[in-house]
């Protein structure tokens, strides 16, 4: 992938998430599951949360600072926060200094995932996400 490329996707992902986030915050309360409005197909279809189920309401406990909540909503929201504060900064940070340390970062960290022991180890973290998810809803 292109480095422009790489940087408008992330912002845009970013940005997005970061709206997504807003418009929970003001419509959505993570307590009351019925407030909000359903987006996960695989839940839809299935009856079955999918791994990544909980992120939003995760992503609105970090938001208002309820680690604890967050953290059993979906442990990957932590990610998620990390990922869409910091990533933009980054590289408006590269764009600045005319660098490319978030690039190289990005293909370092894809060339280290194609290890078998890292994408095995990946892999088993999110199945244990996913069994997670399962056991909390039944």
């Amino acid at each position: 992938m292109k480095r422009s490329w790489l940087y408008i996707l992330v912002i845009a992902g970013s940005l997005a998430g970061f709206s997504w986030i807003f418009w929970n915050l003001q419509h959505y309360q993570p307590n009351d599951p019925g407030s909000g409005i359903t987006v996960c197909l695989f839940r839809k279809l299935t009856g079955i949360p999918c791994p990544s189920c909980g992120s939003t309401r995760s992503l609105l406990f970090i938001a208002k600072m309820d680690f604890k909540n967050a953290l059993y909503a979906n442990p990957l929201g932590f990610i998620l926060a990390f990922a869409i504060v910091i990533f933009p900064f980054w590289i408006l940070y590269d764009i600045a200094t005319r660098k490319s340390t978030f690039y190289t970062f990005y293909r370092n960290t894809e060339l280290f995932v194609q290890k078998r022991w890292v994408m095995a180890s990946l892999i088993f973290v999110v199945l244990a996400n996913w069994f997670w998810n399962i056991h909390k809803c039944y």
